[in-house]
Formats: C-alpha cells, sequence, structure tokens
C-alpha cells in the first residue's frame, strides 16, 4: 500500500467514476484501474464492484474510505498549521501592560484578536511602567503597553491615545448633581489623585494650584483601578483616566467631564530589533483600532 494508491482511491469515491479521477490526478483511466486494484490485492479487500464501465463501491469499501478520509482530514489539519505558522512565526504572543490597560483595555482586543486568529497563544502580565520599558527594551515581550512616555533604550514607541480625564464622584455626592466639574469645585475636598510617578501628576497640580484648590490631605496611588475603588467607598473624589471607569459600579461611583482638560497618555512600546512580526502587527492594529472605538465612549462618562 503507497500513497499514490490512496489518493487514486480517495478521489475515484469523491469523483464517482476511474475517468474523473485520473484527470485530476493527470494520469490515464489504466493508470487508475492499476493502482486500485494494486490497492486491493495489498488490503486484501474488494473495494469495489464493476458492471461494465461503471463501479460501485463495496460496504468494505465504503468503511475503507471513511478511514481514509479521517486521515486525509487529519493532513489538511496540519496543512492549514503549517501555513498559519508560516504567517504568524510561533503562534505565541507575549504582553504586558500597565493596570489601567490590562484590566479593561486589553481584554477588549484579545476578545477581538482570538475572534480572527483562534490558534494563538497569549500571555499578558501586568507591570509597573519602569519593568514594561524594560521588558520592551531586553525583548521579554512583544508589545508593551505603557502609560507613560517611553525613554528606554532599544525601544520603538507610538502613542496610543490621549484623553482627558474624567472626575469621579462617589454616588450621592452633592456634586453629582452637575453635568461637568471645574478644578474650583474640589476646594475643601479630599482627593484621591495618581502617584507622581504618572506623567498626569504635575499637570493636574498645576490645574488645582491655578484654581486654588485648598486641598484637604491627598491620598495617591499610581492605578487607576485603586482610585476608583477608594471613591466607591467614600474616601474621596478623583481624577482618572477614563479607561479606568468601564466596570465601575454607578451605585457607587459616577463620573462627569472635567475642565480644565486634564490630558492621560497611553503608548505602545516594542522591542527596536524585533523582526518583522505578523501577529505583533495584527495585534497592534487591532489594538488602535479599537482604542477609536473606546475613546469614543471613554470621552463621554455616562451620568447615572
Amino acid at each position: 500500500m503507497n500513497q499514490r494508491q490512496i489518493e487514486a482511491f480517495r478521489l475515484v469515491m469523491l469523483r464517482g467514476s476511474m475517468t474523473a479521477a485520473a484527470e485530476e490526478l493527470g494520469t490515464s483511466q489504466p493508470s487508475i484501474s492499476r493502482l486500485i486494484a494494486e490497492l486491493e490485492t495489498s488490503t486484501g479487500l474488494a473495494l469495489f464492484t464493476r458492471n461494465g464501465g461503471r463501479i460501485q463501491a463495496t460496504d468494505a469499501g465504503s468503511a475503507f474510505y471513511r478511514e481514509v478520509d479521517r486521515s486525509f482530514v487529519g493532513l489538511e489539519k496540519l496543512a492549514h498549521s503549517a501555513r498559519e505558522i508560516r504567517q504568524f512565526g510561533s503562534g505565541r504572543l507575549r504582553l504586558v501592560a500597565a493596570p489601567v490597560l490590562a484590566l479593561s483595555f486589553i481584554p477588549m482586543v484579545i476578545e477581538r484578536f482570538l475572534a480572527v486568529y483562534p490558534r494563538i497563544a497569549i500571555s499578558l502580565e501586568m507591570r509597573s511602567e519602569g519593568t514594561i520599558q524594560r521588558w520592551a527594551s531586553a525583548a521579554y515581550c512583544d508589545i508593551g503597553f505603557a502609560t507613560t512616555t517611553p525613554d528606554a533604550f532599544g525601544v520603538t514607541s507610538a502613542e496610543l491615545y490621549r484623553l482627558p480625564g474624567v472626575c469621579a464622584l462617589p454616588a450621592g455626592h452633592p456634586l453629582t448633581a452637575r453635568k461637568r466639574i471645574h478644578a474650583g469645585d474640589l476646594r475643601n475636598e479630599r482627593l484621591v489623585l495618581p502617584s507622581y510617578a504618572d506623567d498626569t501628576r504635575s499637570s493636574l497640580d498645576r490645574v488645582l494650584r491655578q484654581a486654588e484648590v485648598n486641598q484637604v490631605p491627598t491620598i495617591e496611588t499610581p492605578y487607576g483601578a485603586t482610585i476608583c475603588a477608594m471613591v466607591s467607598r467614600g474616601l474621596g473624589i478623583g481624577i482618572v483616566n477614563p479607561l479606568a471607569t468601564f466596570d465601575a459600579n454607578p451605585t457607587k461611583i459616577q463620573f462627569r467631564p472635567f475642565s480644565p482638560d486634564v490630558v492621560f497618555r497611553g503608548f505602545t512600546v516594542c522591542p527596536q530589533l524585533q523582526y518583522t512580526n505578523p501577529i505583533v502587527d495584527s495585534f497592534l492594529k487591532m489594538a488602535d483600532d479599537t482604542m477609536v472605538l473606546e475613546a469614543k465612549h471613554a470621552s463621554k462618562p455616562a451620568r447615572h
């Protein structure tokens, strides 16, 4: 039994005649007949009955074809996998992201990406800004998603978003009656602010000074999700990246536009010497497309 005999048998079963099978294989009908006869001899099975110029599969032939077809399906799956590996490299994508992106936005992108490329394995790590840049510089990741301006050696970066911050208020706070919160409205309020590791903090301090906001001692944290958690418990009022608002409970925390604008930025960071990788390129494109859609929503905090 050899591959040529199996191919001839499968095509005869699929096409219904030896003549059609011969045409597809680019050979003659007598050659197909000889291959089938050799296969019958090697298997000890009568695969077809002959009636003049017509053939019909026997029960044994039909049973044997089911096994042959199962094997060919397996080979076709292997061929498809090989094409994916050629097109998408190793088939694995390593991501590292700041918490505000890892907790909500990146999962949205992964959902869209896997709908198109379900066989790609993905790892996502949530790390500090410094670690993101170090990992990208050392090629420990394929893509980093940062919220501070990249300055590490050996990386390429691009701005992912530029969004105005929103004011986070405990549900039931008197300021929730307003459609927009101005910096001056925060006088005598306890504030929950980004730490100085965040690029936004210096511009936020400047805005508050210009509005002569005499802050009660503040609470500081580098994480937007933590700011929202503290505001939800009534510990103060926060100014947050709108991407941190996606999964907030409106019965505990509400959001309003804030004036003047305090801009939050995000960046993609990749190893500079990385070879062109279609997986990376596809994910970056989907991240950009998803951000365009989500930024429209995030920039218009809902009034609950």
